[in-house]
């Protein structure tokens, strides 16, 4: 786990690379502080370095180990990389990166992880591949070298990565399956530039801060951020999960390819399975996952809630190792959203090392610079927060490497809205009473579930909060985009949980996972979210399997059923990690409106800020999006 970044001149022009490539990583430098490296290449010859602030290195019979410092580096160059190291598999110095092959023609630089990493290398051995290291960076390098841009089907795991094939005369990058590691990229006519993390461009001054338009709408009225390639930033595009990008260096032309859509994945393949069999499948096919992601040359720990994804990791992570885990849980006392109760069951079933942190109002304005920084776009709510601060507690604790249960909901059907897939379904193939019994068996889950339906389906034909933006922006803000009703309902469980996966919910919260984690120099490892085997699984027979007699997750629930505590086993309610967000925004209103004011936003109706109601949580959620895009504003401009 690492950061990356890179610039390709497409002409020659006064452009200090080595100096712009340096500041790159500066900024990205929390992502690795393990090690650092750099290579330019001109026509002639490509180069490792190092930086001033490198100690030398050891091992300089490695051809890709640098010798010399960068600031002595030709200036009479086309091409650099950068990476920040964050030291995981193979601590040595053998798994400094950039990385080259045996003949120094193609380098790599590489953030992620490739869980099946050993199965692979076994592979490429037979096929008469040698290698130097006991990293998966040397893996990827080679499995290209073997198979091309097919490389990438061939890997479990989470990926961003560019490759300077030399003798082809191509940049090759790509990104894993569903966007757990981050791919930004400009391409302009001067240069094509990559990295981990928007903020390398701003701060190596490639690009000025402004703000693209249509996402700031998005991010305002849709409540949605990064669901389309143009970026927060003005000239900043991203290279979307499942793609692969290829920059010919003699045409300085790009090209985009789709090598993995999950929408092509939904099949009926298990659908004839027994209930026992397909949960069968299930368990045995998540225990893989869990146990590829345990491959780690540093101890690894876990983010525990208490509710069912992430007690299933660590059930089955304590079953796996039989050693104590290190889990790390925030809390709320007092606090309707409070979860310690549950998370110390499961600690206490498990002998786990514990460790709690309860975020404040204090704490959150102490840090709120700090949280949006490390974000780099707006965030939505206080709960990002809660995250940031537990991935500081494992930090605190010396733990590189937690697995986390993101994406259990998207595989699963966790929220609420799956039901009502489900629901649309039945009743769409005539099943009334079967729907109807559904809806009316659903009541552990959700409180008047046949309210909660015949509300929805209202909700999804008239956008009845739309009219409240009148209060906060002006009219040729909101007209300057479409304004999307959020409430979409598919007719089919496993078509809105891909729905969920790209456009709405899981590809934000990765964001936010990769960056809270990072900022704290924390992997973390997602099995539900980038494990090929299981993902393809579980959209493979009906998505409605995915919710029973008005239960929730009712296949991961079964699959786990025997080594959950009974309490857990049988919790309904979903609250992951929650603040108490509308207590804190009656608190701070005066501040906000105040920080709101003296932003001028030109979108604003400033005086019609007063007027908002302290109890209406949208309108505190609109008030906390304009607040963070004050303190936005003031990070990055």
């Amino acid at each position: 786990m690492c950061g990356i970044a890179g610039i390709i001149l497409k002409q020659k022009a006064n452009f200090d690379l080595n100096k712009k490539i340096v500041l790159m990583t500066d900024a990205i430098s929390h992502r690795g502080p393990d090690g650092e490296g750099f290579i330019i290449a001109n026509d002639e010859i490509i180069t490792p370095y190092f930086s001033s602030l490198q100690k030398k290195y050891q091992r300089t019979d490695l051809n890709y180990i640098p010798k010399t410092s960068i600031e002595n580096a030709t200036t009479n160059s086309f091409l650099a990389f950068g990476h920040r190291r964050l030291s995981i598999i193979d601590l040595s110095e053998t798994g400094h990166q950039p990385m080259c092959s045996a003949n120094e023609k193609t380098w790599i630089t590489f953030n992620g992880e490739i869980y099946n990493y050993i199965e692979i290398k076994k592979d490429l051995l037979k096929l008469g591949h040698s290698f130097v290291s006991e990293s998966d960076t040397e893996v990827v390098l080679a499995a290209y070298k073997e198979w091309g841009f097919d490389c990438v089907g061939k890997f479990n795991g989470m990926w961003a990565f560019c490759i300077y094939d030399s003798e082809k005369q191509i940049c090759f990058a790509s990104r894993d399956r569903l966007g757990v590691k981050p791919f930004y990229y400009i391409d302009n006519k001067e240069f094509l530039s990559f990295a981990s993390e928007q903020k390398a461009f701003v701060k190596s001054g490639l690009i000025s801060p402004i703000i693209n338009q249509k996402a700031l709408h998005n991010f305002l009225i849709n409540g949605l951020l990064e669901t389309e390639t143009n970026n927060f930033f003005d000239g900043v595009s991203e290279l979307f999960p499942g793609n692969n990008l290829v920059f010919d260096l003699k045409t300085k032309n790009i090209k985009i390819n789709t090598y993995y859509n999950l929408t092509d994945h939904i099949n009926l393949n298990n659908d004839n399975l027994s209930e026992k069999e397909l949960i069968d499948k299930i368990s045995e096919a998540f225990e893989n996952a869990v146990k590829l992601r345990l491959r780690s040359d540093v101890e690894v720990g876990t983010c525990l809630s208490g509710g069912i994804d992430s007690s299933a990791l660590a059930v089955t992570i304590s079953e796996i190792t039989k050693q104590p885990l290190y889990c790390f849980t925030s809390i709320f006392k007092n606090q309707s959203i409070n979860e310690e109760h549950f998370a110390d069951s499961v600690a206490k079933k498990i002998n786990a090392k514990h460790f709690k942190v309860e975020p404040s109002l204090e704490g959150f304005l102490e840090e709120v610079d700090a949280l949006i920084y490390s974000q780099d776009v707006p965030i939505w709510d206080t709960s990002t927060y809660a995250q940031y601060k537990v991935m500081e507690l494992a930090k605190k604790n010396n733990i590189k490497v937690v697995l986390d249960g993101q994406g259990a909901d998207e595989l699963f059907a966790g929220y609420h809205h799956h039901f009502l897939a489900k629901w649309n379904n039945l009743f769409s193939q005539g099943h009334y009473m079967t729907g109807l019994n559904e809806i009316l068996s659903s009541k552990k889950t959700i409180p008047n579930p046949l309210q909660f339906y015949l509300k929805e389906k209202i909700k999804q034909k008239n956008y009845l909060k739309a009219k409240e933006f009148d209060l906060f922006f002006n009219a040729n803000f909101l007209k300057s985009q479409q304004i999307k009703n959020p409430s979409v309902y598919f007719n089919s469980v496993n078509e809105q949980l891909v729905d969920d996966i790209y456009h709405t919910r899981l590809k934000s919260f990765l964001k936010c996972e990769d960056r809270c984690g990072m900022w704290h120099s924390v992997e973390s490892r997602t099995p539900f979210a980038d494990d090929i085997e299981l993902i393809n699984l579980l959209f493979s027979f009906n998505g409605n399997k995915k919710i029973k007699n008005g239960v929730s997750k009712y296949l991961l629930r079964e699959a786990v059923k025997n080594k959950l505590p009974e309490e857990i086993y049988k919790r309904y309610d979903k609250k992951g990690f929650e603040t108490p967000m509308q207590q804190w925004m009656q608190k701070l209103r005066p501040q906000l409106l105040t920080e709101i004011k003296a932003a001028n936003f030109e979108f604003i109706n400033n005086e019609m800020l007063d007027k908002s109601d302290l109890n209406n949580s949208f309108q505190n959620k609109l008030l906390f999006k304009l607040f963070v895009l004050s303190r936005w504003k003031k990070l990055f401009s």
